[in-house]
């Protein structure tokens, strides 16, 4: 049972990491799409340069976190075949409990 605590703790916490790096992603990729729609109406070519920059920049940073919320949704799916194991084994035995009192 404590080894099934730990690993639904561990679960979790990757859990949350990956979540929030796909937060950061989803904000960075909207920051994006503001600055190329500032880019869109802006008339001045510098300025629209810049907003253009800015936006190729949070988008590249947008990337980077679904880039990083990758391996913890790989921990999180490891743990949770560790999980899965951990309560078969328990299903298992409280299946056999079961039937042996129901011979009896």
């Amino acid at each position: 049972m404590l080894r099934w605590a730990i690993r639904a703790v561990a679960a979790n916490s990757y859990k949350k990491r990956a979540v929030s790096e796909s937060s950061r992603a989803s904000r960075k990729s909207n920051d994006a799409i503001r600055e190329f729609r500032y880019a869109k109406r802006e008339k001045d070519l510098n300025k629209k340069m810049d907003y253009m920059a800015e936006g190729m920049s949070k988008l590249s940073e947008a990337v980077s976190h679904s880039s990083n919320s990758i391996e913890p949704l790989a921990e999180m799916s490891f743990v949770a075949s560790l999980l899965v194991e951990s309560i078969q084994d328990n299903l298992d035995e409280q299946t056999k409990d079961i039937v042996t009192k129901l011979k009896a």
